[in-house]
Formats: C-alpha cells, sequence, structure tokens
C-alpha cells in the first residue's frame, strides 16, 4: 500500500497545504503551516517538508514511504529545468526549486505551478470522457490560472502558458505585484480585495463588517472566512469589492473563452472554497455580457469539487503521472 501513496504540496501565498492520495487520488491525510512568505527559498521549502512530514506522519509514515512527490508554487515553472521564476506573492523571486529538494531530500520531486495543477486536478475529477477542454481560475492570495485542451496541460514557452491571472483586463489601470498595470489579479484576489478595501475606508470613510483584530489599513492579507462572511453579511464596502472583482473575472474568463472555447470553466481556490456559490450570479452575467459567439449553454461553469485540496492532489497526479504510476 505505501508504495501506491503519492504525496502533494501546494505553497500559497500565506499556507503551505500538503495532501497523501491514494491511487484513486482520494485525498488520506492533510496538514497545512504558515507561508514564511518573506524567508529565504530554501527555508521555503524546508517548510514545505516540514508540513509534508505532517500529513505523512498522521498516517504512520515518513517521505521514504511515498512513491513520488510533487510540488506546487504560485509562480511559473520551467518543465525542462524545475526552475521557479517570478513568484510574485513570494516577492518576485526566481530560484530553482528542483535543486533545493533534491539536495534536501536526495529525491527528484515533481513541479508545477500551482493554477495548472489545480485544474488538472479538476479535469481528472470531474471531466468525462467527451470533455477535453477546461479553464481553471483559482482566487486566493493570488489570482491562478491553467488551461486543459485536447485533454493534456497547456504549458507553452518555458511553461509561462495560461498565466491567466496576469491577463491585462484594463489598460493603465490598477497596479499588479508583477509590475504591470490592469491584470485581473489586481481587481480579483486577496490581496488586490485587501488594497481596495483600505482604499474605501481611506477615502471615503467607509465602515467594514471585518473583524478590526484581523483586518486593519495595514493589513496586505485576510483569510478568505472573513471576507466571506462580511460579504453574506452584505458589507457594503466588501460587497462592492468582491462584486467588482467577480465582474472582471468574468470579462477575463470572457477573453480567454474567444481563444480556447472550452467545454467547462471551473473556478476554485480559497475565496471560491469559503464563499461557494454567492459570487457566481455576478460572475455569470459579467462572463455572459462579454462572451463572444458561443451560446452561454455551450460553456459549463462548475465550482471546484476538491475545495483546498484541488492544487496539493494536482501536484501528487503530477508526480504520478511523471513517474509513470498509479
Amino acid at each position: 500500500m505505501k508504495d501506491s501513496l503519492a504525496l502533494g504540496i501546494d505553497l500559497g501565498g500565506s499556507k503551505i497545504y500538503a495532501v497523501v492520495t491514494d491511487p484513486d487520488d482520494k485525498v488520506l491525510a492533510s496538514a497545512k503551516l504558515p507561508t514564511p512568505a518573506d524567508a529565504a527559498p530554501e527555508i521555503i521549502i524546508r517548510t514545505m517538508l516540514e508540513t509534508a512530514g505532517n500529513a505523512l506522519e498522521k498516517l504512520n509514515l515518513k517521505l521514504d514511504d511515498v512513491s513520488c512527490i510533487g510540488a506546487a508554487f504560485p509562480s511559473p515553472v520551467d518543465p525542462a529545468t524545475g526552475d521557479c521564476t517570478f513568484a510574485t506573492n513570494l516577492g518576485g523571486r526566481s530560484f530553482s526549486a528542483k535543486a533545493i529538494f533534491r539536495e534536501l531530500t536526495g529525491r527528484d520531486v515533481s513541479l508545477g505551478n500551482d493554477g495548472d495543477l489545480g485544474t488538472l486536478a479538476e479535469f481528472r475529477r470531474d471531466g468525462n470522457d467527451s470533455e477535453k477542454s477546461l479553464i481553471g481560475f483559482f482566487i486566493g492570495t493570488g489570482l491562478g490560472g491553467g488551461i486543459i485542451l485536447d485533454g493534456k496541460l497547456l504549458e507553452g514557452n518555458s511553461g509561462m502558458a495560461a498565466e491567466l491571472g496576469h491577463m491585462i483586463v484594463r489598460k493603465g489601470g490598477r497596479r499588479c505585484g508583477c509590475g504591470h498595470r490592469g491584470c485581473i489579479e489586481a481587481y480579483c484576489s486577496k490581496v488586490a480585495f485587501v488594497k481596495a478595501i483600505q482604499k474605501g475606508i481611506r477615502q471615503r470613510n467607509c465602515q467594514t463588517l471585518l473583524p478590526p483584530d484581523k483586518f486593519t489599513l495595514e493589513s496586505t492579507n485576510i483569510k478568505s472566512k472573513y471576507l466571506s462572511k462580511a460579504y453574506r453579511g452584505r458589507d457594503p464596502l466588501v460587497c462592492e469589492v468582491i462584486d467588482k472583482g467577480a465582474v472582471m473575472l468574468g470579462i477575463a474568463a470572457a477573453s480567454v473563452c474567444a481563444v480556447v472555447a472550452p467545454e467547462r470553466i471551473v473556478l476554485g481556490g480559497g475565496v471560491i472554497d469559503s464563499m461557494g456559490d454567492v459570487i457566481l450570479p455576478v460572475f455569470r452575467k459579467s462572463f455572459e455580457k462579454h462572451l463572444f459567439g458561443l451560446s452561454p449553454d455551450k460553456i459549463k461553469i462548475s465550482l471546484s469539487s476538491y475545495g483546498d485540496d484541488a492544487v496539493a492532489t494536482g501536484a501528487a497526479i503530477l508526480a504520478r503521472q511523471q513517474k509513470g504510476v498509479r
């Protein structure tokens, strides 16, 4: 049984999440730790391995007991070198995660972009024999994305395909962490929501239902559950900010559809996991308004069925694929 297990680790902007999966991609155990985002890459990867160890410990296992290991990063990952390039939510750094993992574990670890791997997991779980294309958007600290075409994950030149969070949806718009202006991530992500809420408080003296011990004018991030509670409580400022993000995401999704024309779009990530389908009507209205050529009923819109497990499970799936094991 041990030889059939896989380990997947998801490095997020605010937390690290690890899962142990069986050959059917079922999660057997999980664990999470805060991300030491300002630390050196080696410290971050050591924390990823610590998180993985905590998940394995729940099954009385160690790293040597799993057949393969996969890890997801919030950055493009060059499939040829294993280099993580321009991790925006980790300070824009580039580093060779593959080399660090090998040094620390003595093993090769399969690496991929978080949005890509979340999309891969959703495609594997909910896809059917007739479905060959899928677009995924994952709203967390940033905005990740992935594209499945003809049943395969689109990697592109140097692994740079499907960086959907950095599609520019407004020329000269908000400044994004990548340095450009007008990226969808600058409108629809937790970092973007925090900045917009703070701006509303400063400029219009708006009030908010967000707990003062969890959100201040100096906050750089916030847990999704607090945004969800304020949104469901009809906090005017939070609703305004998140609804605008959903509108912009609808525009971005429609734009991608003009290129890819997928059979399905899946929305996931921590924000969606906490909020469920409450922002779907706003997203859907914007998406349908801007969709070109296809009838909206030709494209299925669904929420992530894996929830918080999606990206880490996708990392485990990638590891199985690259090792040729089930």
